[in-house]
């Protein structure tokens, strides 16, 4: 998979086609990031200006490229002994999410995420689970990180979160038939685990400073139009239009 990834001063500027990741302040309930799709299904992705911001965008960028569409999901036995065959979404850096287990590229901080083979049905030696290297075997969760799946039987949505020692398998309710999409859902019932990374400590030498802070030099405000392509100025105002009713909404 080849992606690039550009950044724009203004929504505007973006050009038709672009799959957009947006910086704010902050987003509705405290969120670190949420996916979404906008009037014409597109993804985009938005994502809160914390400390450690570039580790969210790393995982909101990931997670759009290998399902843009938050639906993908991934057959297998359930984590849970009363469950049968249920399926597990696919979010690359749910399991791995925190802070501390980041890796740098060019000394900025970014999420680790996991591999084709994390899914498989048993664990194999040589076999690299994430990235980094860190997720050591199939559906092994981090310390502050989760694991979601969908029960076909009950309609429920269930996650294995593991803080510290601690594993606890957590019934995150039923799953409309008229959710945006399983992942969608998953955000939105999901910032408490999210805290980790907001919070979390990360290994010395990658937390932001004030030198590299974008937050100590630049706001992300909503511009002012621009004389520029009719086609983006057009798509720049549905998508203000949409945060508005998403911001509304919450």
């Amino acid at each position: 998979m080849e992606a690039t990834v550009d950044a724009f001063d203004k929504l505007e500027d973006v050009p038709i086609g672009y799959w957009h990741v947006l910086l704010q302040d902050e987003l509705p309930n405290g969120a670190a990031g949420l996916h979404k799709r906008d009037d014409n299904k597109q993804p985009f992705a938005l994502v809160a200006l914390t400390t450690n911001w570039p580790v969210f965008m790393s995982h909101e960028v990931l997670e759009m490229l290998v399902d843009p569409q938050g639906t993908l999901t991934r057959a297998g036995n359930s984590l849970k002994s009363d469950q049968g065959r249920v399926e597990y979404l696919i979010e690359v850096c749910d399991p791995c999410q925190a802070s501390r287990f980041a890796y740098s590229v060019n000394s900025v901080m970014v999420s680790d995420f996991y591999t084709p083979q994390y899914f498989d049905p048993v664990k194999s030696s040589g076999v690299r689970y994430s990235f980094s290297g860190q997720v050591r075997g199939p559906r092994e969760v981090l310390d502050g990180g989760y694991l979601s799946w969908f029960d076909p039987q009950t309609r429920h949505l269930f996650q294995l979160q593991v803080d510290g020692k601690k594993k606890t398998i957590a019934d995150r309710g039923e799953v409309p038939f008229a959710a945006e999409s399983l992942r969608a859902l998953s955000d939105r019932v999901s910032a408490d685990r999210r805290d980790s990374v907001i919070k979390g400590g990360s290994r010395a030498g990658l937390r932001l400073n004030a030198e590299t802070d974008y937050r100590k030099r630049a706001r992300v405000e909503k511009p002012k139009l621009t004389a520029v392509d009719h086609a983006q100025v057009a798509h720049a105002r549905n998508l203000w239009a949409q945060l508005e009713r998403i911001a509304a909404a919450e």
